[in-house]
């Protein structure tokens, strides 16, 4: 039995409100340097090592959490289900594990985040919940600078076998790319609420 859990998520009400999380992660992953000097102490937060794959974390966490929020959006308004069907196509919203599966196959980048998110929470999975056509690397790149300062670089990207686009991306483009498709899908099935928490993108 599952109940409302609305009251513990810290006032988040509203689908909308969790996809401008995920546009404020994003802008977060951005604010992180590109490199940093090494044998020093960070600054700040945002020169800590490996903040930027922390922020990458949260916000894949965040993307998937949005096929949850948008099952339970639709499901209690008859109007929506219909619109998403006519804009996604025959989808199954008899239970959220048939409605996440749906979207994992229709979506390469929301398997991206489940497959990252699954990875980082239990680190240990069973053979069925792993895509054996998808990876994840982190690139680490050390330059020596002419006074002698080593800087530390780091690159996060996600691997799918076969051709065509997507094979191969940063984690960053996945994430930004799946933020603007989330806002597309909520508006084109009338989702409410963008005017209050998107207001700069409102019509």
């Amino acid at each position: 039995m599952t109940v409302n859990a609305s009251n513990r998520t810290l006032g988040l009400i509203n689908i909308w409100q969790v996809l401008r999380k995920l546009c404020w992660e994003l802008w977060l992953i951005k604010s992180v340097p590109d490199k940093l000097r090494m044998g020093v102490k960070p600054k700040d937060v945002l020169h800590v090592q490996d903040a930027g794959l922390y922020a990458t974390v949260n916000a894949a966490s965040t993307a998937l959490a949005l096929v949850d929020w948008l099952y339970h959006t639709v499901r209690e308004d008859q109007t929506l289900e219909r619109r998403l069907k006519d804009v996604v196509g025959e989808i199954d919203t008899s239970s959220d594990k048939a409605f996440l599966a749906f979207f994992r196959q229709a979506n390469p980048s929301i398997n991206a985040c489940h497959q990252i998110c699954n990875a980082n929470k239990h680190f240990y999975l069973y053979q069925r919940s792993l895509d054996p056509k998808f990876k994840a690397r982190v690139f680490e790149f050390v330059m020596e600078r002419p006074d002698g300062t080593t800087e530390l670089g780091t690159s996060a990207q996600i691997i799918r076998n076969g051709d065509g686009p997507g094979t191969v991306m940063p984690t960053y483009e996945m994430l930004n790319n799946l933020a603007d498709w989330w806002e597309s899908l909520l508006s084109d099935i009338g989702v409410s609420g963008r005017e209050q928490f998107f207001p700069q993108h409102a019509p």
